[in-house]
């Protein structure tokens, strides 16, 4: 199969609409912020998203991040990538280029690749950074002895850019979700030599959770479960507190779903990004039931990565009649001052099953 680009208009009504909800209309605005599961962010005023998508390879999900040698690496879930004979539950894959010329190859790796129902639980990687050489990748859907399908994760690791893959020999039945926080070239733009990720507060994948909770690791010490330690809160002086994982607390809410997030630090802005989106419309995978769920692309903001929130965009059913989730920005693809990125998202069963982008722009308060 050639790598194929594919580059669509979208219909221009839902970018107006999004401009006019983010910046344009306080009538609107105001309607909107009863769903808002936090205020308005004060520091970015308006949000726009591109009408023009690019479209490559095949799959879903791809975590992604920007390594030392220039490139992006990511991973896909159940596809064939950029040339695959045949589907695999998870395989390495390099990005090259800037929108809206990207490409995609694949890694040949026997090691990173996952095929199903073989493998790891058929797991699939779900966070991805580099640092220092290495690439690490997060790995959901371990499938534990005594937990439903598709949940717990784990650790692999490569220090020749993804062709070979090592395993951690420990998990976390409990964690179903687990994204790396990214800054910058191979965490260059880290404002401390913590690295960090992100879950929702829950062991299943194909859950839509009301939390997300944080961990933390020294970059020197990531293959060591017992050197990781979880958000605990905010002390009265204003410290932030760290223990184990049962002392765990959100740095997020929002009973309205917290769906396969995504946390990534804006150098231009000087702000973390975080972003979630609930797919529209009957979706075959739920493994709960969450009454209060409501589609949705969210994408907040915060001065540190556990917050305090604030909302950039909350679009209620983001891309309709497209089923899109695990929304992702691009480290390498936001410019210098922050005001432009790319959002990258999948879409099943209804949209292109690709690696999608469109590019953003943000209105900053001057």
């Amino acid at each position: 199969m050639k790598n194929r680009l594919y580059i669509l208009i979208i219909s221009v009504v839902f970018v107006t609409a999004v401009e006019t909800i983010y910046g344009q209309s306080e009538s609107a605005s105001s309607i909107l912020d009863m769903n808002y599961p936090y205020p308005k962010s004060t520091v970015i005023t308006g949000f726009v998203m591109d009408t023009v998508r690019v479209s490559i390879g095949h799959g879903d999900n791809w975590a992604i991040t920007w390594a030392g040698d220039g490139k992006q690496y990511s991973f896909f879930t159940d596809g064939t990538g950029f040339g695959l004979e045949k589907e695999v539950s998870t395989a390495p894959v390099i990005i090259t280029g800037n929108p809206p010329e990207i490409h995609g190859s694949d890694i040949k790796s026997p090691t990173g690749t996952i095929p199903y129902p073989a493998g790891q639980g058929s797991g699939k990687v779900s966070g991805l950074l580099a640092i220092k050489g290495v690439l690490y990748a997060l790995v959901r859907n371990l499938n534990p002895q005594g937990y439903p399908k598709g949940t717990g994760s784990t650790l692999m690791y490569s220090g020749d850019f993804g062709k070979t893959w090592n395993w951690v020999n420990w998990d976390w039945p409990e964690i179903g979700y687990p994204s790396w926080l990214n800054a910058g070239r191979e965490y260059s733009a880290a404002s401390d030599d913590f690295a960090y990720f992100i879950s929702p507060d829950g062991s299943s994948a194909y859950a839509d959770y009301s939390n997300i909770i944080m961990g933390r690791v020294h970059k020197d010490s990531i293959l060591f479960k017992q050197k990781y330690t979880f958000y605990k809160g905010i002390s009265n002086a204003q410290s932030v507190l760290w223990g184990t994982f049962e002392d765990r607390a959100p740095i997020f809410t929002d009973p309205q779903g917290c769906f396969r997030p995504d946390i990534v630090y804006n150098e231009g802005l000087d702000r973390y990004f975080l972003l979630m989106s609930s797919p529209y419309g009957e979706w075959d995978w739920w493994a709960n039931e969450n009454p209060d769920r409501k589609p949705h692309l969210g994408i907040f903001d915060a001065p540190d990565p556990w917050g305090p929130w604030t909302t950039v965009a909350y679009v209620p059913e983001w891309g309709r009649p497209e089923n899109r989730f695990a929304p992702h920005i691009p480290s390498k693809w936001i410019s210098r001052d922050g005001k432009e990125f790319y959002l990258l998202y999948s879409c099943i069963p209804n949209g292109p099953y690709q690696f999608n982008i469109q590019k953003c722009t943000v209105k900053v308060l001057e």
